[in-house]
């Protein structure tokens, strides 16, 4: 499936097919601090599977914790271990427009290729002005096309007033809607899918947001299980539905298993079931309790994922 989208800016389009995995970031245990070696060793995975593209520290890759030093390190190791293999979207998790663009120059030193934006979201609720503005100081200060995730419970931003801020941003160019709500995908694609790409950020309904139509997605399962979530794209766009379904019977589980509060730690577990060592999730978040770890590996190994 293809779409030959009208926004651009200076001849740019953002490009969100297929599944672009939002990598897990390893650190390194006694300290917490970025363990290069495992980063690149996870690049390299994900890069030999065939993915699109890779997200770093998004939500998954616990970017809202990382200072602008580490934004740029973590990025520049992605970057330069990718070689122009794939393209890198630096994830910015922020809490004002000043914060965010100091992250986002990081990001563009590092030589990524576009930004993954929250909206600030810390107590108070920007209006649509104010995030019109917030996105337009960050792509003039980096000029990197920016895409929206759209993920923060209490600034949810609507089709309408999405569909104002693309308007009104020239580069904001593509929407990665979260959240878990599907009408927001079917708002969004009715709405805005003739000029900008959306990706889905939600695990538990790939398959029906990829029916939908959606471009690709940027979700945790992506990143842990990138052929399985790849073959389920796939055979959404060969209209093979039954397979689809059945792809989705499997892996549901297995999120359920894996998603909640300790998100970050769990998927770091079951990582290193299959022998993808990344360290341990950064605290306050703890690894699964030997409960959940036994759940975790029970249905992977349902899933015939180990």
């Amino acid at each position: 499936m293809t779409h030959s989208f009208s926004k651009t800016t200076h001849g740019v389009q953002l490009d969100l097919r297929g599944v672009i995995p939002p990598m897990v970031t390893a650190f390194v245990p006694e300290t917490e601090e970025l363990a290069i070696d495992q980063i690149q060793e996870e690049t390299e995975y994900l890069i030999s599977t065939g993915v699109s593209a890779i997200c770093v520290a998004g939500s998954t890759g616990e970017g809202q914790g990382m200072s602008e030093a580490e934004i740029e390190t973590l990025n520049k190791t992605v970057v330069d271990q990718a070689a122009g293999r794939v393209r890198v979207i630096a994830g910015i998790i922020a809490d004002s427009t000043i914060e965010a663009t100091r992250k986002s120059r990081a990001a563009k030193r590092a030589g990524v290729h576009a930004l993954q934006l929250t909206p600030p979201h810390y107590l108070w609720v920007p209006t649509v002005e104010g995030l019109i503005k917030h996105f337009n100081t960050i792509g003039d200060a980096v000029e990197l096309p920016i895409l929206i995730y759209n993920v923060i419970p209490w600034v949810d931003i609507d089709v309408y007033a999405m569909n104002e801020i693309i308007d009104n941003s020239p580069w904001v160019l593509g929407v990665k809607q979260s959240g878990g709500d599907m009408h927001k995908v079917a708002d969004m694609m009715a709405v805005l899918h003739d000029r900008v790409p959306l990706t889905t950020g939600i695990d538990d309904l790939l398959y029906p947001t990829f029916a939908l139509g959606v471009d690709g997605a940027i979700t945790c399962m992506t990143a842990v299980f990138p052929k399985e979530t790849m073959a389920l794209y796939d055979l959404v766009q060969a209209g093979d539905h039954t397979s689809a379904l059945a792809m989705h019977r499997r892996l549901l589980p297995v999120w359920r298993a894996i998603e909640g509060p300790g998100m970050t730690a769990n998927a770091k577990f079951a990582l290193e079931l299959m022998g993808r060592k990344n360290g341990v999730a950064r605290g306050p978040i703890s690894g699964p309790d030997e409960a959940l770890q036994q759940r975790i590996q029970t249905e992977m190994a349902r899933a015939e994922l180990i």
